[in-house]
């Protein structure tokens, strides 16, 4: 028998759980046989966290040392007395004092001035460019991720290497070939059609997650196999969201929904290697101040308890959360008291695993790119902190994935 292609199997899973009960009558034997190869207790994961609307860089890093920055912004302006500083020049927003706590405990890293040549600052084609790591954008067929899961899980049966919560549609970053990703908005409503009342299909669906969850499917077989696992996720992804009990509380927003969500299928041993969680707003043209510090308290809330939590549940050690966003903003502010859109910005990086830290050099808010109007020109190539990420995090060749680009010292 003919084997089934990867295009047939991602036919089946592209809508998530929109699945048959395929898996209802297979054998305990067969049921065994599904998937194999062994577990990986404490694999290492990567929390992408988006910041959708282009992030004002220069309100959260604040280079409240530059005579220039004065100069252009009065009101978004984060004076030197607000400031956390962490050297002559640069300093947090003040409401991201538990990253000043994560920097001091070894576990904050900030790259300045990421982006890349020619910048776009269309939102949808820049996030393109971000989620695909190519200039192209949507041109190229596959994220990023879902290129890395595509080469390091080839044949995997496992529906879950990739989640996005709070999300109705998979990220771009995440699909893959083989692996186009899992998304949900709330894990209380993710579920698979005919599940309930089916007691049998049930227990088969449980059977299933059970098994390890590497594999290389063979003839028809993997079809049920794929299917059943798939809708057998919903079932594990609800339970354990429903049973967690984080040991520090969480703010009540959506990002802290969203980070409570990972941390609990972290600790609750889901085999995902990449989830996506987004904060928005940050499309910040008018009003900025007030509108951006509550942003950041936000972010702060969130991610603080995130790390905390993690801690907690002695998973932070191999978690590594970092953040982006399709660009920055114009180093002069506007007449409406906000900021258009720029090009370069900053990341942010969380978890143990990082080297603290600012790691490369600020640009310079006086030597700027005509394209968007002053916007900062990059100083490092967002690729590269990709590229660092595969490789000192995930132990792959990045150079396949993304082409050659130099690593960052940003990962200890």
């Amino acid at each position: 028998m003919a084997r089934i292609r990867i295009a047939t199997r991602r036919q089946f899973m592209v809508d998530g759980l929109g699945l048959v009960a395929a898996g209802a009558g297979l054998s305990d034997a067969l049921l065994r046989d599904a998937v194999s190869g062994p577990r990986e207790p404490g694999h290492r994961v990567v929390v992408i966290l988006q910041l959708s609307g282009g992030h004002d860089t220069l309100s959260a890093l604040v280079p409240y040392g530059h005579e220039e920055y004065g100069r252009v912004r009065k009101a978004t302006r984060i004076g030197e007395k607000e400031v956390l500083k962490l050297d002559d020049e640069l300093g947090l927003h003040p409401a991201l004092g538990g990253f000043k706590d994560l920097l001091d405990d070894g576990a904050f890293a900030v790259i300045p001035g990421t982006g890349y040549p020619s910048p776009n600052y269309s939102h949808f084609k820049a996030m393109d460019i971000w989620h695909m790591a190519d200039r192209r954008g949507r041109r190229v067929p596959y994220g990023w991720i879902g290129r890395y899961l595509d080469d390091a899980f080839e044949g995997s049966t496992d529906p879950c290497l990739s989640l996005a919560i709070g999300a109705g549609r998979c990220p771009p970053a995440l699909v893959g070939k083989e692996h186009p990703g899992l998304s949900f908005s709330r894990p209380d409503r993710f579920r698979y059609m005919g599940d309930r009342g089916d007691k049998r299909q049930g227990a088969t669906y449980r059977k299933l997650n059970e098994l390890p969850a590497t594999s290389t499917p063979a003839n028809l077989e993997f079809v049920a196999r794929t299917a059943a696992a798939a809708n057998a996720s919903s079932a594990r992804i609800r339970e354990l969201v429903a049973a967690y009990k984080p040991r520090v509380p969480y703010p009540n927003t959506r990002l802290g929904r969203s980070l409570r969500t990972v941390a609990a299928l972290i600790s609750g041993g889901m085999s995902t290697r990449a989830y996506h969680v987004s904060q928005g707003g940050f499309d910040t043209h008018a009003g900025q101040r007030t509108r951006h510090d509550e942003l950041m308290t936000r972010l702060n809330a969130a991610v603080v308890a995130f790390q905390k939590d993690l801690n907690a549940q002695n998973q932070a050690k191999r978690v590594l959360t970092f953040t982006f966003s399709e660009f920055g903003r114009r180093v002069k502010e506007n007449g409406s008291k906000g900021t258009d859109h720029g090009a370069a910005g900053s990341m942010f990086l969380f978890g143990p695993g990082v080297k603290p830290g600012i790691h490369g050099k600020h640009p310079s808010l006086t030597d700027l790119q005509g394209g968007g109007g002053g916007s900062l020109k990059h100083t490092v190539d967002f690729r590269s902190v990709y590229a660092t990420v595969l490789e000192k995090w995930f132990e792959t060749k990045s150079e396949p994935l993304l082409g050659k680009h130099p690593l960052s010292d940003c990962i200890a």
